[in-house]
């Protein structure tokens, strides 16, 4: 897999931008673990847009629990949000993440995300997590499916 070039945002940035989080004020999916506002068990990431000419976004994150599981986790939903999931309901179809390094419980992490090509429903995006000094911890490359969010859901919620 390819690692992404480019520095990523701060922290502080990525924070500062999470007040925009488009999931904020309408989410297809509010209770996903990764990015959803109606759980307080999950990630808590709030991707939103950088405002630069890549249409890239950035999530803070810190970790309270660690592991390759939830480091695929924080690669997910950001580059969901990135490939356009607002207003227009998307689950994953595919992803294909490496983990190069995992961070620490408490230290403040980046995870960013970038459009990529789209046809019809199908649209992908790569994503990118970054420790605390800026490394690459883990990278992954997604395809999205845009759905009917009432198609999908379970019966009863």
């Amino acid at each position: 897999m390819p690692r992404p070039s480019g520095t990523p945002v701060t922290f502080a940035e990525a924070r500062a931008v999470g007040s925009a989080y488009e999931g904020l004020t309408e989410h297809p999916f509010s209770t996903c673990f990764s990015c959803g506002t109606a759980r307080e068990d999950g990630l808590g990431l709030r991707p939103a847009a950088v405002g630069d000419d890549t249409g890239a976004y950035a999530a803070a994150w810190v970790p309270r629990e660690v592991s390759v599981p939830i480091g695929w986790a924080a690669l997910d939903c950001p580059g969901g949000w990135s490939a356009g999931i607002a207003g227009r309901p998307m689950v994953l179809g595919t992803m294909t993440a490496q983990l190069f390094a995992l961070p620490e419980v408490g230290q403040e992490c980046v995870v960013m995300a970038w459009p990529g090509a789209s046809s019809g429903r199908r649209f992908e995006s790569s994503s990118a997590l970054y420790g605390p000094s800026g490394e690459l911890l883990g990278a992954a490359r997604a395809v999205w499916i845009a759905v009917n969010p009432a198609a999908v859901r379970p019966v009863g919620r």
